[in-house]
């Protein structure tokens, strides 16, 4: 059988998608999802090998590893903070060269939000930034030894209006976007839209983590977080980005997904699964910290991925309490189980309220 050059392409993406995902099976997945026999596979593997973009590993069930490049460079804080566009240029750009223009321009706007924060938010005295690359991914991680991004958003809460405010109060906060400890030099936006517009992406300070998209990605990005976190000392925050070297997403896309032109940020995103982290959304508790400056959005997508159950309490809540008393705000449920639906319509009395409008897919 012979293939053209693009199904050679796919059969070879396929594969190593399978290595990163450390998948024991991928012989077989390749041979059942191409229908080829198992010696093409091994002749994949071997040209792949040969090329250097894969290498054996028997520490890891599928055999193999992508190998990646990796560099790492230190920023110092001093008296005259650096400039992000500047450290991007000079220590970033080069090396992201490889990437696809849609992955560059997006590089390019994460990397600067994300310097930009830890210069200016930190309150450390060095960054930094550990840039990696394989066949599939590049991954960046910029790390501060500052004072932590859920404690710099407690401080501001406590000034503002919340009481006793916790890590898991600031964590909710940034998940719904629109918040910064320098409301008047900053929006809030950044790490929201960066969020969004990388394949996954995550924030580890403190004893917790602030974690997005990602879907099978999400377990590997967490084990390179740990792995770092466990060699490095004095972190304040970690944030990690992995994207797809060849990525087709287009930043202009992300932000007309949340944004309007004359209204700006006016749509936000919160997993309810990551929001509630002390456990399964049941308390109302739970619910008025995810309500909480909802009002600044004219439409709030709650995505229940991975949420089995949902307490009467919660839902009653966000769906009954809080709609009527906020019509102007629209809610969309998405990715519900069964008995999250229930839960929603038993809380409604049969009949939601007009602002609450559940939605097949996230």
């Amino acid at each position: 059988m012979s293939f053209t050059d693009q199904k050679r392409a796919e059969i070879e993406k396929y594969i190593f998608r399978k290595i990163a995902l450390d998948d024991e099976a991928l012989v077989a997945k390749t041979m059942d999802s191409f229908g080829i026999s198992i010696t093409s596979v091994k002749r994949y593997l071997k040209k792949a090998a040969e090329k250097g973009v894969i290498e054996e590993c028997t520490v890891r069930a599928s055999g193999y590893v992508l190998t990646e490049q990796s560099w790492e460079e230190q920023v110092e804080l001093g008296a005259v903070l650096p400039q992000e566009d500047k450290i991007y240029d000079e220590l970033l750009q080069k090396r992201l060269a490889g990437c696809g223009q849609e992955a560059r321009r997006i590089w390019q706007y994460v990397c600067a939000e994300m310097l930009n924060n830890a210069i200016e938010h930190s309150r450390g005295s060095r960054i930094r930034v550990i840039l990696r690359r394989n066949v599939l991914y590049t991954s960046v991680i910029i790390e501060d030894d500052g004072v932590g991004v859920f404690r710099t958003l407690m401080d501001y809460m406590a000034g503002h209006g919340w009481d006793e405010p916790s890590e898991e109060d600031a964590l909710v906060e940034l998940y719904k976007g629109k918040i910064t400890s320098d409301a008047s030099a900053h929006s809030g936006e950044g790490i929201f839209f960066s969020s969004k517009a990388v394949d996954a992406f995550a924030i580890w300070s403190g004893a917790k983590v602030y974690k997005c998209r990602g879907g099978e990605l999400q377990a590997v990005i967490e084990n390179h977080l740990l792995a770092y976190a466990s060699r490095m000392e004095e972190i304040g925050t970690m944030v990690m980005m992995v994207l797809e070297n060849e990525t087709s997403r287009k930043l202009s896309e992300v932000f007309d997904m949340y944004a309007d032109v004359d209204e700006g940020f006016i749509r936000t995103k919160i997993p309810v699964k990551e929001a509630c982290i002390s456990g399964e959304p049941v308390a109302r508790s739970q619910a008025r910290r995810i309500c909480n400056r909802l009002a600044e959005f004219r439409e709030v997508i709650l995505d229940f991925d991975g949420v089995e159950i949902m307490g009467q309490g919660f839902a009653d809540e966000i769906f009954r309490v809080y709609a009527a008393a906020h019509p102007q705000v629209i809610l969309c449920p998405v990715n519900m189980e069964r008995e999250v639906s229930r839960m929603i319509r038993h809380v409604s009395r049969g009949s939601l309220a007009e602002n609450v409008r559940p939605q097949a897919v996230g």
